[in-house]
């Protein structure tokens, strides 16, 4: 036993170190956003209860999507989270829109499921959106939403 563990140590010792640490798994960290930069809401005027989702023509901008149940009842923290989210993507350059909503369909094919399931979604795009880029949701969906565009 003693002469397995010296021996370990020394190929420990031996072994080269790499100061390089490899991106871990997941969705990109939350990178807070410099003063420098402007953030602006791209979402047309709500009149009512009308809430607004990104239309399908967005899908060629899609640069990241994450699906899930709403872990916190705090939606600004939520929104903001994913808009950090959006700036720490990269090199914090490629997301420049992000949208955040509850009850979002999620699409089919998300991580094997077919899709369909209401849940809050967290999207970055790779480039500016405008109004003209979203279309009503229909009733009951895309809750809470949020968009930003990030300029730096």
């Amino acid at each position: 036993m003693l002469a397995s563990t010296l021996l370990f140590a020394a190929f420990a010792a031996a072994a080269p170190m790499s100061d390089h640490v490899h991106k871990r798994a997941g969705g990109p960290i939350a990178k807070p956003i410099p003063s420098t930069c402007t953030v602006t809401n791209p979402l047309p005027t709500s009149s009512g209860a009308e809430t607004y989702q990104p239309a399908p023509a967005t899908s060629d901008a899609l640069l990241y999507s994450a699906y899930y149940p709403s872990p916190s009842s705090n939606k600004t923290a939520l929104a903001e989270q994913c808009l950090q989210q959006c700036y720490g993507y990269g090199d914090s350059t490629q997301c420049k829109t992000v949208y955040w909503a509850e009850n979002v369909v999620t699409p089919a094919g998300y991580r094997g499921s077919p899709g369909g399931a209401l849940q809050t979604g967290c999207v970055f795009f790779n480039r500016t959106l405008v109004n003209a880029d979203f279309v009503p949701a229909p009733a009951g969906q895309a809750t809470d939403a949020f968009a930003g565009n990030i300029q730096c």
